[in-house]
């Protein structure tokens, strides 16, 4: 070795070399030769993936190219190791090599970098680095067949992230995406294709692959013999089909045709339910339908859907013609082909998943008319009530909703499913595991009350009683259904006898008041409005709080509406007593019967109470309440015809007229307080019309003491036997209370004595004469200056005394002033069919208002609303709004 570093070659091979000598005798130079730099290959055995990512730092093709395809290898082998080479840097490197000028390099770095993509937590890495622009540019055709394969793969995972697709939208990658789905290599076919579906997720892709004129190479595609790709062409074409513009172009390249071929292969059999999915949405279409039909597509699909021996096929067809059969237009096409037949036959079958597809399509064709004949007629509705019976929870649910379509409006389909036994079936359904079943069959239930003769034997069967279950369910839909079947039923009255026999309805009925779901605050205030005709029902309403809750709805804006202005309205007709303490005003319509009784304003925060309950407190220094109750002998008559037992035993029921049946108010008269019987036996003999206050106040003042000594030694329980025996049609409530109010005699005998007074006399004079009759039976007429000093007072707490209750019949005053009075002349104008107001001011006062007109000779003027004095002038008519009226009404 010489200095310099420097080996010769004779040295290198272990030689001594020659002398040189030049001419002449002397030595040669020696020569120098070039260093030779190459360096024979070195096979080097890796066996750590860690030293596999080392050299893909090297700067030499060859082992990249080595190290690549060899970290392609140890990454698609399971999804820890794409993991473990992304935690030693690896994808970041990888990436970097993409951009390498070696297309082998670039080709096995592209292939090992879409592998890593599969992994999510690789690709929540690759998002955060810029990396989607240069993986599009390798879609180009200017790159080998592996990178662009390699490229989509990795494109195709990183899609399954949204803002990944609106960010490929924005550059184009559509149009690549295109060219590369006519490769024909099925790896790149595939890879593009489910890239294209999973872009069109975002609805602007869709109409952006029409305008590239890409429809038709996806479509191609169809009859591929790769079953992966038939799967992800019908899915695009289901996106696609969603777009109407999408669907004419379809439909102009013979898309349909080609479907409906497709679909009738017996080899590909395997994707058929992904092609029916696509098909479904053209369906909708009316044109695609129309033109499927001209076709003779049509009737081959109903025929496919009946001769198939695939379920699943079988379900995704009944589903098609469900979806498609949602548009009125496309059910009279479905009709032509006897749609219906076909999905009735399904029903036959012994697969749930058929049967459930096909009830949801006979539901949708229920909707039309002309349907519900046709499924009739072909036994559709025998073959439901069956599906309604079946063990499989679904298959009830949407037999059940198909039938509430068939019994819409259709008498005889609602025979045809009494005749089947279906309305047992139905009320069973009521207790149904699912929600959504028992408002179906509610909903059945409501449209068959239509039918009188069906309504009765539901009602036999028990419809009431099971109601119970649909109203406490969780589900709103369940809850608004049911509230709808008792104002669907609540018309009949054995109806309404059920659901006083079951208590628990009203409570529950109520309390949907407070619901947040529009439709079940409706259609409880719509029951409640149709069950108010029933005076014991609207007693529990009331007492349940009814009242108080819609007042508070019809205050807020969001939840007032014409139904609960409506419940609220009928609820205080039902309960004329409630008005008047709410509203402070009766009007003339609003016709007092017994029962009716004034406790006084109900403040704000307050509640309404029943007389049972005001009776039932002690004596006190409040006001008294005021108490008509002057039963008649022909009224007597009619409820014991009506109800089957004594009117002594029956107070609480009231006949109702067809007219004015809500106007009418008579309150169930009950209390622990009182131990009297029904005084309905009291004579009124020994009192004459001229001395009303001599020998009728005496005689009663006996009865009630010689009842008092024997009432003090018998036991509460005992009072309540007679009522608890002979009430029928009342409320448990009523049954289960002692307290009767004592009949009024006095104020039977005030109509005896004015009735002869006013009969073919003026209306005009007929008020006036009935003004000075109530003012010379509350003591006469008072100047406004003695009004403080009439001490009515004194006279009220002394008939509390000798009554022992706060309660006091309007007869038994002698002494009152504006209240007092103002009630009198109300109930006995509405005995006398004299049409009057009742409204209370403040500081006791109250009046009444009647309308008459004004005639001067052939003239008549329109007419006025007038004030009845009955306490300073006794007769006079003060019209309304004047000076006058405001002395009268209100305390200067």
């Amino acid at each position: 070795m010489v200095k310099g570093g420097k080996v010769s070659s004779s040295a290198a091979t272990g030689k001594t070399p020659a002398p040189n000598t030049a001419k002449g005798g002397k030595p040669r130079q020696q020569e120098e030769k070039a260093i030779d730099e190459t360096f024979e290959p070195l096979k080097l055995d890796v066996k750590g993936a860690q030293t596999a990512v080392v050299c893909l730092r090297s700067t030499e093709d060859t082992v990249l190219i080595r190290a690549c395809d060899s970290l392609f290898k140890f990454a698609d082998k399971s999804d820890g190791n794409k993991l473990m080479l992304h935690e030693m840097g690896a994808t970041d490197i990888l990436f970097t090599l993409t951009h390498h000028e070696n297309p082998i390099v670039q080709r096995n770095a592209t292939m090992v970098f879409g592998v890593m993509a599969a992994h999510p937590d690789i690709r929540r890495h690759l998002r955060k680095i810029d990396c989607i622009p240069h993986m599009i540019s390798l879609l180009s055709p200017e790159h080998e067949q592996l990178t662009n394969e390699f490229s989509v793969y990795w494109l195709r995972y990183m899609c399954n992230d949204y803002s990944t697709k609106s960010q490929v939208l924005q550059l184009n990658v559509l149009q690549p995406l295109i060219r590369l789905i006519n490769e024909t290599d099925p790896d790149i076919k595939f890879n593009s294709l489910s890239t294209v579906d999973r872009i069109l997720d975002d609805f602007n892709a869709r109409s952006l692959i029409r305008e590239l004129n890409g429809i038709e190479p996806i479509l191609n595609n169809l009859k591929s013999e790769y079953p992966q790709i038939t799967e992800t062409v019908c899915n695009c074409i289901q996106k696609l089909a969603t777009d109407p513009f999408n669907r004419a172009v379809i439909r102009d390249i013979g898309g349909l045709d080609r479907m409906i071929d497709f679909i009738g292969l017996d080899e590909t059999k395997d994707v058929h339910v992904h092609c029916l999915n696509a098909l479904a949405n053209l369906l909708e279409d009316t044109e695609c339908l129309d033109l499927i039909q001209s076709n003779g597509g049509l009737k081959r699909l109903m025929q496919f859907v009946q001769d198939s021996v695939v379920p699943a096929v079988q379900a995704a067809a009944a589903k098609a013609i469900g979806r498609a059969a949602r548009k009125p237009q496309n059910r009279k096409i479905f009709a032509e082909q006897d749609a219906e037949r076909a999905m009735v036959f399904l029903l036959l079958g012994d697969n749930d998943e058929v049967r459930i597809a096909a009830c949801q399509a006979l539901a949708v064709m229920a909707e039309s008319m002309l349907s519900r004949e046709t499924i009739r007629n072909n036994d559709g509705i025998l073959t439901l009530v069956q599906m309604m019976q079946k063990d499989n929870p679904r298959l009830r649910e949407f037999s059940t909703l198909a039938m509430s379509n068939l019994t819409q409006s259709n008498p005889n389909n609602i025979r045809e499913l009494q005749d089947q036994g279906g309305l047992e079936v139905l009320i069973r359904l009521l207790n149904d595991e699912k929600d959504t079943t028992k408002a179906y069959a509610c909903v059945t239930l409501a449209n068959c009350s239509t039918d009188q003769v069906v309504r009765t034997n539901i009602l036999e069967k028990g419809l009431i009683k099971n109601l119970l279950v649909p109203l406490q369910a969780s589900y709103e839909l369940a809850q608004a259904k049911a509230a709808m079947v008792l104002s669907a039923y609540g018309i009949d009255q054995k109806a309404r006898e059920d659901i006083i026999n079951n208590q628990p309805i009203i409570p529950h009925l109520v309390s949907l008041l407070k619901s947040n779901h529009d439709e079940v605050r409706r259609n409880a205030c719509f029951a409640i409005s149709v069950l108010c005709i029933e005076q014991a029902i609207a007693i529990e309403i009331l007492r349940h709080g009814a009242l108080e809750i819609v007042r508070d709805l019809n205050t807020s804006e969001s939840r007032k509406s014409k139904f609960t202005e409506m419940a609220l309205q009928k609820i205080l007709d039902s309960h004329l007593s409630a008005k008047y303490s709410y509203l402070g005003r009766l009007e003339s319509n609003n016709i007092t019967t017994d029962g009716f009784y004034d406790m006084g304003p109900v403040r704000d925060g307050g509640t309404f109470l029943t007389i049972e309950e005001l009776a039932a407190e002690e004596v006190n220094d409040r006001r008294p309440i005021l108490l008509l109750y002057a039963p008649e002998k022909n009224v007597t008559q009619w409820t014991t015809t009506t109800t089957g037992g004594s009117y002594d035993d029956d107070i609480s029921r009231v006949p109702f007229s067809s007219d004015d049946n809500l106007s009418t108010s008579v309150t169930a008269m009950k209390s622990s307080e009182s131990k009297e019987k029904l005084g309905t036996t009291t004579t009124t003999t020994g009192r004459t019309a001229k001395t009303p206050k001599s020998s009728g106040k005496d005689k009663d003042g006996r009865s009630r003491s010689k009842k008092d000594k024997t009432s003090d030694k018998r036991d509460v329980s005992e009072d309540k036997k007679p009522t608890e025996k002979d009430l029928s049609g009342v409320t448990s409530s009523n049954s289960k209370s002692g307290y009767k109010p004592t009949a009024d005699p006095d104020f039977q005998m005030y109509l005896e004595e004015i009735q002869p007074q006013i009969i073919r006399v003026p209306l005009s004079e007929q008020i006036s004469t009935l003004a000075r009759f109530v003012s010379e039976k509350m003591g006469g007429t008072i100047s406004p200056d003695d009004v403080a000093t009439f001490g009515y007072e004194v006279a009220m707490n002394q008939l509390k005394a000798e009554l022992h209750s706060n309660v006091i019949p309007i007869g038994r005053v002698r002494k009152g002033i504006h209240a007092q009075r103002a009630f009198l002349f109300k109930t006995l104008a509405d005995r006398l069919g004299i049409p009057c107001t009742l409204t209370r001011g403040n500081y006791n006062r109250a009046w009444n208002e009647v309308i008459l007109g004004e005639s001067s000779g052939s003239v008549r003027y329109p007419a006025k609303t007038w004030i009845v004095d009955i306490l300073h002038e006794p007769g006079r008519l003060i019209l309304a709004n004047s000076s006058d009226a405001r002395i009268y009404t209100i305390l200067s």
